[in-house]
């Protein structure tokens, strides 16, 4: 029998998995990375609508903890990432609202590119004993997670299976618009943000953000609307979208449109503990935004922690 592979795989390349190997390189400790699709990011992502670019995951992040402000720090020296904006409201409540360059994947992109890992990427894991590996991160979100898990006859003990079992995730909606001039009600960064509206959360111009040269706007639905909207067809939605677009900003003349449904867009509660970790040989880590703090900090966090764990357990 051969022995396992020394080197750590690492499941997703959204910022839990990136901010994993990251601090797997850190400790000395060698990882694969696998994503499904074919770039790192995760739910900071990105797209193309003709010559218009789009962030339609993800609009920013903010920093809070110290170990956070210091990767993104050197993140920004390297240009990966720059503050966007201090806040959304009239006058803005002064805090950094930090967005990647150009795009929302440049983050995610750059800490898999400190840490030396090759991404596998457009490659679906659907095993996990195919990996041949002695220690596995799991950070997709935790339904998928836990499915990969089953499937691999690599569940988790009954009680961190129930707890696992009660993570909920809110959705999303994003509609994206190529448009034949710029919007003129929106703010001269970029960015509206709704915290009540029944139907949209927020409204992206990403032009004025810094990431398309040509007009592109990205709206997000509330998650009650997404919810109640989930399974009308596209043009429903866009229709439903440039509705409220229209209110919000003003006469608008679409010349593209994409939607993406995310339906993980953000766990309805968070696990206390910063990750999940049951089994031998291989060992499981699960983390990702549901554990410990949501959000991009929070699933940074997570994916970090979940490397120290595997750092303690295979040395």
């Amino acid at each position: 029998m051969t022995s396992p592979s020394p080197e750590i795989a690492v499941v997703g390349a959204g910022i839990a998995g990136a901010s994993a190997a990251y601090r797997l390189s850190e400790l000395g400790l060698k990882s694969r990375v696998y994503e499904a699709e074919g770039h790192p990011g995760g739910r900071m992502a990105s797209a193309v609508i003709d010559h218009a670019s789009f962030d339609h995951g993800a609009q920013f992040f903010t920093t809070r903890g110290r170990e956070f402000r210091h990767v993104v720090d050197a993140a920004a020296a390297d240009g990966a990432v720059k503050v966007w904006t201090h806040g959304f409201d009239a006058p803005p409540d002064g805090y950094e609202r930090w967005r990647g360059v150009p795009d929302m994947t440049a983050l995610a992109a750059w800490l898999l590119r400190e840490a030396g890992v090759p991404g596998h990427f457009d490659q679906r894991v659907d095993d996990l004993k195919h990996l041949d590996t002695s220690a596995i991160v799991l950070t997709p979100p935790v339904p998928v997670s836990l499915a990969l898990a089953q499937d691999s006859n690599l569940e988790p003990p009954k009680k961190l299976l129930t707890r696992l079992r009660s993570v909920e995730y809110k959705r999303t909606i994003a509609v994206l618009f190529s448009l034949e001039e710029h919007p003129g009600g929106v703010p001269s960064h970029g960015g509206m943000q709704f915290v009540d509206d029944p139907d949209l959360a927020f409204i992206s111009d990403n032009a004025a953000k810094g990431v398309s040269e040509a007009p592109a706007v990205t709206i997000h639905l509330s998650n009650d609307a997404s919810l109640a909207l989930w399974n009308q067809p596209d043009h429903e939605l866009t229709e439903y979208a440039i509705k409220h677009l229209k209110a919000k900003v003003g006469p608008v003349v679409p010349l593209g449109s994409m939607v993406q449904r995310w339906r993980y867009a953000g766990p309805v509660q968070v696990l206390e503990e910063s990750a999940f970790v049951w089994g031998d040989r291989p060992v499981i880590v699960m983390a990702g935004e549901a554990f410990n703090g949501p959000k991009v900090e929070g699933a940074f966090d997570s994916g970090r922690h979940a490397a120290e764990k595997i750092a303690e357990l295979v040395s």
